[in-house]
Formats: structure tokens, C-alpha cells, sequence
């Protein structure tokens, strides 16, 4: 019996501001995935997950609008949501356009 090739579904995910715009938080909906089968990689400009369920697997990458600390990143996986929170290369403080 042949192995069937499971769908590749890109998983939804949100990208917020925390700690006082120091960093970024990622949360990555993994639903039915396993923690044994996820993979996570992060560079300081994107990141690449990709994670086993049982009739289809994930697989995304993103591109990020700020620099990151990659190395510095914290990743916590509970109940198929992926949470990963990583602090700016540098800091956000910027200059506010005055909007008319």
C-alpha cells in the first residue's frame, strides 16, 4: 500500500507588539499538530514553522516587519497554539507622524 501525501495547510497566524514595544509576539494556530512534530525556525527577519496533524501538516514561512534577536527567542507550544516571543534587534522608539 502506497503512502498518500498529505495537504499542506498554512496556518493562521497573528503578530502583535509586547513588552512595551521591546518585542514581538507570535501565536501560530497548530490545531490537531503534535509538539513532537513541530518545527520552528527563526532568523532576524522571518520565521519558518512547519508541524504534523493527522490528515494534513503545516507549513509557512513569514517574513517579519521589524528585526529580531533570533537567538533570544522563547517558544511554548499548549493545547495546538504555538506561542513564540522574541525582543526587537533594536529598539521601536520612532518618530510619530502628526496625521491631518
Amino acid at each position: 500500500m502506497e503512502k498518500k501525501e498529505k495537504r499542506v495547510i498554512a496556518p493562521s497566524v497573528n503578530v502583535a507588539h509586547i513588552n512595551g514595544d521591546k518585542g514581538l509576539r507570535i501565536d501560530i494556530n497548530l490545531a490537531g499538530a503534535t509538539k513532537k512534530s513541530l518545527g520552528l525556525e527563526m532568523g532576524k527577519e522571518g520565521f519558518c514553522v512547519k508541524a504534523e496533524a493527522k490528515d494534513f501538516r503545516y507549513h509557512t514561512c513569514y517574513m517579519l516587519a521589524h528585526r529580531v534577536r533570533a537567538k533570544e527567542a522563547n517558544a511554548k507550544f499548549n493545547s495546538g497554539l504555538l506561542t513564540v516571543e522574541v525582543p526587537f534587534d533594536e529598539s521601536m522608539r520612532s518618530h510619530k507622524v502628526a496625521i491631518h
